[in-house]
């Protein structure tokens, strides 16, 4: 790996290298969402054009270098068979916040909760006592409810999240516990939603029966379900 230069970031002053590095050398954040084939395929088309003029941004790791931003180009230029990439090294404490805000492209709800259940895992397993409205953790999940749903979606892959989306929002805020509490508290809120479900799903079915189809069919009862 070669250091290229070393600047100051410009509002809080942390170091940040500007490096090239081999692609063998180089590894994608576990939390991220899984890529999108269709936008390597254009971002190679767009490489092969232009070139590769973003660098990725990435986290140190003892020998590890891990990217939290820039998967997709990362993925594309290892495809067109690039040896090395140039990156920008930032401290490993702003990655979290970075991972919720990665907008590479537009995520689905099903997405931005497995993203936010995995960035409160990370301080989860660093700090237990840390307790959930900790501003650092709200300044990584936009919403606690995403934490909620992402345990669902993991208990139960079919469980549909958007009809509770409007309800949880409202209700389904950061506790004043510490993570290894407030974890159980999500856990127990997720089985709600899985029952909640279950039940709307049921409903669902049995109006159909009587003739009765829409396309919002399902939005509709769920939201009903949750009033």
């Amino acid at each position: 790996m070669e250091t290229i230069a070393r600047i100051n970031e410009p509002l809080h002053g942390y170091v940040q290298e500007i490096v090239l590095i081999p692609v063998s050398k180089l590894k994608v954040i576990e939390v991220q969402r899984k890529p999108s084939a269709p936008h390597v395929k254009r971002l190679k088309s767009s490489i092969k054009k232009i070139g590769f003029t973003i660098p990725l941004i990435v986290v140190r790791r003892g020998e590890e270098n891990i990217i939290i931003d820039g998967q997709h180009r990362f993925l594309a230029a290892k495809e067109l068979g690039i040896k090395e990439l140039p990156a920008i090294v930032i401290p490993e404490k702003y990655a979290h916040n970075l991972m919720e805000l990665n907008v590479e492209k537009q995520m689905s709800l099903r997405e931005r909760a497995y993203v936010a259940l995995n960035v409160y895992r990370m301080y989860l397993n660093e700090n237990p006592s840390m307790k959930e409205d900790d501003g650092r953790i709200m300044d990584s999940i936009e919403y606690a409810y995403y934490v909620t749903l992402g345990i669902a979606y993991e208990k139960k892959a079919r469980v549909s999240g958007s009809p509770y989306e409007p309800l949880l929002k409202k209700v389904d805020g950061f506790l004043s516990k510490p993570l290894r509490d407030a974890v159980v508290e999500r856990e127990r809120r997720a089985e709600v939603i899985i029952e909640t479900d279950g039940l709307t799903r049921e409903v669902v079915k049995k109006v159909k029966e009587l003739g009765v189809e829409h396309e919002f069919l399902y939005n509709e009862v769920g939201l009903s379900a949750t009033l």
